[in-house]
């Protein structure tokens, strides 16, 4: 994204999608890219940077000589997955309070499977964080988080609650993500999950595991993820506007 960084452009394309959700505009055209820049006090590149990827995820579209257009279909922010990089942004979108609760931290060897996607020897130590992500008090999301001991460079804390991963693997490690790779499934809940979600052993879940990779696509962290059946869900925008015909 040129020279805005991760944060700024969080910043931004909320802001923009609050303005597009709030306000009406005749045949879905927006104001200029110019006017939108000073009414939000931030460079006219930075606006750009943020209208070209709203228009790349499909919530606008850009028609050269004409202006920026809006698509209000696609602005209901209940459980919507990709307008936000936390589990707080979609609660907060579905007008639900995030929480969040430390479970468990502490060391673990790396065996079998763990230390082949991590790339690290067998039995090498790893930190493993458990965390449950609520809404409005009642449980959302369990998450296991796990990646090498050696990376470390601060201590993770229980008091410590960072809803995004990218800031707190700078914070704890100094690394820099550079992206995840999602594998989502249905799974039976397990015993744990099953306690801490409350809901019945057995009961069909979505589940993730969350490979990150960092700028020298290294994998240094695996979050695996279990949702709670009634109080998370995900609705994504599929962008059509690409392509022949365009």
């Amino acid at each position: 994204m040129g020279n805005t960084n991760l944060s700024t452009y969080m910043a931004v394309k909320r802001q923009l999608l609050e303005i597009f959700r709030t306000e009406r505009f005749p045949g879905n055209k927006l104001p200029s890219e110019e006017k939108l820049a000073q009414r939000l006090g931030i460079s006219l590149v930075t606006l750009r940077e943020g209208m070209l990827m709203l228009a790349l995820e499909g919530y606008i579209t850009k028609r050269h000589g004409v202006g920026n257009f809006v698509h209000p279909s696609v602005l209901d922010p209940t459980n919507h997955l990709d307008l936000g990089f936390s589990f707080a942004d979609g609660f907060r979108q579905s007008g639900r309070e995030p929480g969040i609760k430390t479970l468990y931290l502490g060391i673990e060897p790396a065996r079998g499977e763990l230390a082949r996607r991590l790339d690290i020897p067998e039995g090498e130590n790893l930190q493993r964080n458990e965390m449950l992500y609520t809404a409005d008090g009642a449980p959302g999301v369990f998450t296991v988080s796990r990646l090498p001991f050696r990376l470390i460079r601060r201590p993770f804390r229980p008091e410590e609650h960072n809803w995004y991963v990218h800031e707190s693997i700078w914070d704890h490690c100094g690394i820099r993500l550079a992206h995840s790779i999602n594998d989502y499934r249905a799974l039976a809940a397990g015993e744990t999950a099953a306690e801490y979600l409350k809901v019945p052993v057995g009961t069909p879940l979505l589940y993730c595991e969350q490979l990150f990779y960092d700028q020298e696509d290294r994998p240094v962290l695996l979050n695996i993820h279990h949702f709670h059946p009634q109080n998370y869900g995900m609705r994504t925008i599929q962008n059509w506007d690409v392509g022949p015909g365009r």
